[in-house]
């Protein structure tokens, strides 16, 4: 059932093969995470307090037995019997009630917010793993750019059309590109251990990494929704409905419980004397009151309540204003990559084309080897500056999903695109 419950609450589906590989990740964090686990069990065990509130009392049954019988008219008591059952104010159990069903929604509120972060935190990992693997491919085709320059340098300088000094540069520097690649290749292992730690897997698991589905649209995540869908907003706000049902609950703790019971005596028959109703039980009803007389605790107990409600009211707006913060943030860190992902873009196309020229001259004349090679690494660094930027508006997006509470409705909305 519980598995059933997490299944419905964060399964999605995207309409590409690198969104469906991350949804499965996602998936499976979400039925195998430790610490979410942790969250839902406490969830369903603060449940299980609505059932417990809501129920009267246990009734009392108590027995005496007389060691020195009391002799009465129709004779001597023997022993004795009582049952009785408090019944709390009205009101009071289904305020309980109330209250127990108030701060289970709390701990649910804990648990959405819990599995948004570890959302996040898978997103962030599969996104790690996607900008190694683009990373490397760069420098692949970096390497064996560099690799195609050797044969030719090395011909030229046999035909005494160029000096030892252009074989040596091209051999440092394809040198160089294949230790940085080895070094690429040695960051897999520790960035597929942490994605497979949240997903409660063995470190070493296979882990698939595809293309990045492409984001066209903000797909209505808008702050209104971040201030009013955020789980630790709606947690603030169920902790204010907790402070209030413990304000009313105190303010009935101060009204009597009321008490209704049975007494029954067995009496034995008198012997010494025939008399009416001879060896009659005695039944007795009874009627009790409890006397709420400890002002002192009660007054305590409300104002205990008074300060836990504006204590959450800080809270809910301390909540609001960070998330408000954070939002500005991420809407920077979105316009700041898209601006300079188109100006990367203008860049490589620009020293792609100086590069060919630089080739070309080299080619046929021999010269500005060293811009050449200069060049080369210059088109290096705007690839990674590009992907960077990629990766940046990608951890921006994901940060704003977190933010509106919005991953399921999300990977819905973009199902349907």
């Amino acid at each position: 059932m519980k598995n059933t419950f997490l299944i419905i609450l964060i399964f999605c589906a995207g309409n590409l093969l690198a969104q469906e590989s991350l949804n499965d990740y996602l998936r499976v964090a979400a039925e195998n995470n430790p610490a979410l686990k942790a969250k839902y069990d406490s969830y369903l065990a603060t449940l299980q307090r609505v059932d417990q509130s809501k129920s009267l009392p246990d009734p009392t049954l108590s027995f005496g037995y007389f060691i020195s019988p009391v002799e009465t008219r129709v004779g001597a008591q023997q022993f004795k019997l009582s049952v009785s059952q408090m019944f709390p104010w009205m009101g009071t159990l289904k305020t309980q009630e109330s209250l127990a069903a108030a701060q289970a929604k709390v701990q649910f509120e804990a648990f959405l917010e819990a599995k948004n972060q570890l959302f996040l935190e898978v997103k962030n990992a599969w996104l790690a793993l996607y900008a190694l693997e683009e990373e490397i491919k760069l420098s692949r085709a970096n390497l064996g750019i560099l690799k195609s320059y050797e044969p030719v340098t090395k011909t030229k300088y046999e035909s005494d059309l160029v000096s030892l000094a252009d074989l040596v540069r091209v051999q440092i520097s394809i040198d160089d590109a294949q230790t940085k690649l080895k070094i690429l290749e040695m960051k897999r292992a520790p960035l597929i251990s942490n994605l497979n730690t949240l997903l409660n897997r063995p470190i070493d698991s296979e882990i698939t990494i595809g293309a990045l589905s492409q984001i066209t649209t903000e797909r209505q995540l808008l702050l209104d929704s971040a201030l009013a869908q955020h789980p630790s907003v709606l947690e603030a706000q169920s902790r204010i409905s907790v402070a209030e049902t413990q304000i009313e609950l105190s303010d009935l703790k101060r009204k009597p419980n009321i008490g209704v019971g049975l007494d029954y005596a067995f009496v034995s028959k008198r012997t010494d004397m025939s008399v009416p109703d001879n060896g009659k039980d005695i039944l007795m009803p009874m009627v009790s009151v409890s006397l709420p007389i400890f002002g002192k605790k009660n007054r305590a107990l409300k104002k205990e309540a008074i300060l836990n409600k504006e204590s959450a009211e800080s809270n809910l707006i301390a909540t609001q204003n960070n998330i408000k913060n954070s939002w500005e943030q991420t809407a920077f860190a979105v316009q700041k990559a898209q601006m300079e992902t188109t100006l990367f873009e203008k860049e490589i196309a620009q020293t792609n084309l100086l590069l060919n020229v630089l080739l070309s001259e080299y080619s046929n004349d021999s010269r500005n080897f060293e811009d050449l090679l200069a060049t080369q690494l210059q088109l290096l660094q705007l690839q990674l500056a590009a992907l960077s930027a990629e990766v940046s508006f990608y951890q921006a997006h994901f940060n704003k999903e977190y933010l509106t509470g919005n991953n399921l409705q999300d990977f819905i909305s973009h199902e349907n695109q």
